[in-house]
């Protein structure tokens, strides 16, 4: 539930995900998607890791790395991703499971579908979709404006639709009701 990057861990992290499996535990990475280089993806499959969630913004470069103040930070999240799926398949493994998570806002609030479609083309079985969680200013900025907020459903119903088509599952039933 937040505290920073495991990734960017490198001493740790490997020797950590190897005693977590070794003790039988279900393994749930969370990261960003940047720092998964080959060979952290080749351990999460060999370890046979359950899931790992990427945090992902938008189904696009400009607006993803744009909210990440971080530019190529899309085009590293999804190659990575998309290798953690391509290894998975190569070695004929059920896991890790791949997971995207999306922070809804001002900026991304229109692209639910999108986020569907890339999920599918990644190899992620669930997107989750969660309401932004403000606590700076600049976090405050990125809140949906009432209107905005009663349009989110119309985008949702469209995005769970085409989810359901692909085998996509999602958390967008929650985005249905206006009022929350």
């Amino acid at each position: 539930l937040g505290g920073g990057e495991p990734l960017a861990r490198k001493d740790a992290i490997g020797p950590l995900l190897a005693r977590i499996k070794a003790h039988g535990m279900e393994g749930i990475l969370t990261t960003n998607g940047t720092l998964m280089g080959r060979r952290m993806a080749d351990q999460l499959v060999q370890t046979g890791w359950d899931e790992v969630h990427v945090s992902i913004d938008a189904p696009d470069a400009a607006t993803h790395d744009a909210l990440r103040g971080r530019p190529g930070a899309f085009r590293s999240a999804v190659r990575n991703t998309c290798r953690i799926s391509v290894m998975r398949r190569q070695h004929g493994k059920a896991v890790p499971r791949v997971a995207l998570h999306f922070v809804l806002t001002r900026r991304n609030w229109r692209t639910l579908p999108g986020m569907v479609r890339l999920a599918h083309a990644v190899g992620a079985h669930r997107v989750d979709f969660d309401a932004l969680i403000a606590y700076a200013p600049e976090q405050q900025a990125l809140r949906l404006l009432p209107e905005e907020a009663a349009q989110v459903p119309e985008v949702a119903r469209e995005a769970l639709l085409l989810a359901r088509g692909l085998g996509i599952a999602t958390t967008l039933e929650h985005l249905l009701d206006p009022a929350r």
